[in-house]
């Protein structure tokens, strides 16, 4: 089979969780998808797991950062097959695989649709923890409105990219900029990004390495987020 879709997951240090995410994506895998990890400087026994899983593509490289791991699954899948869109897809079990069908049945519905992003629920039941996460979406999402014009409720992991328009736009914020830098850019390009609604579970096991660290680490990945979308935006298309 010749995949259409490409479920793009970057990986750094997950061992508690990963194989439980790959279990459950592959009992529930969207008709022509395939699966590929980008294995992102991992110390742990990351790769040793997802090697035991058949049919899943592994990419690898020894740059830090989350767009590097994207980066490494994205070039090993396109060695095996022609994409036709990317989803990415978060290693630590938050995202859910039903959802992947969500963005895959809202982006065949239009040829228009070319980046549609999972738009999460908040809840406020532990509404300290909710706020904390909600909120920096927020002012990045106008931080997005700003410098691309569109704005966003959330700048969620869970989205899907059509491959022709990922490479015209050659990310290069390959740290903490390269979901925002996604959105400006398209955004520059003329492209309407296309928000739907998606659950969200809390991480299934590991750490957490960007929200919910603490209150300094978490603002000083927000400056550098900030600091990537105004790089954006300055360089244009």
């Amino acid at each position: 089979m010749n995949a259409k879709y490409a479920i793009i997951i970057p990986v750094q240090n997950e061992e508690a969780v990963i194989g439980e995410t790959l279990s459950e994506l592959q009992a529930e895998l969207p008709a022509d998808a395939v699966i590929t990890v980008g294995l992102n400087q991992c110390t742990d026994r990351s790769r040793e797991i997802c090697g035991t899983f058949k049919n899943v593509i592994i990419g690898e490289t020894n740059s830090p950062g989350y767009g590097w791991g994207c980066q490494a699954a994205i070039e090993a899948v396109d060695q095996a097959h022609e994409i036709r869109a990317y989803l990415f897809y978060a290693g630590d079990g938050a995202n859910r695989p039903p959802d992947l069908q969500v963005l895959i049945e809202a982006f065949e519905a239009s040829e228009r649709r070319r980046f549609i992003i999972g738009l999460r629920k908040f809840r406020f039941p532990g509404w300290i923890n909710e706020f904390g996460r909600a909120l920096p979406n927020l002012i990045l999402g106008a931080a997005c409105r700003a410098m691309g014009g569109q704005f966003f409720h959330d700048l969620g992991p869970l989205r899907l990219i059509e491959s022709d328009l990922f490479h015209e736009m050659k990310l290069k914020e390959m740290v903490w900029g390269w979901t925002i830098e996604a959105q400006i850019k398209a955004s520059l390009m003329g492209e309407t990004i296309s928000p739907v609604r998606i659950e969200e579970r809390p991480r299934q096991g590991g750490e957490q390495k960007v929200s919910g660290v603490s209150l300094i680490n978490s603002s000083r990945i927000g400056w550098e987020i900030l600091k990537a979308a105004w790089r954006t935006r300055k360089s244009g298309i």
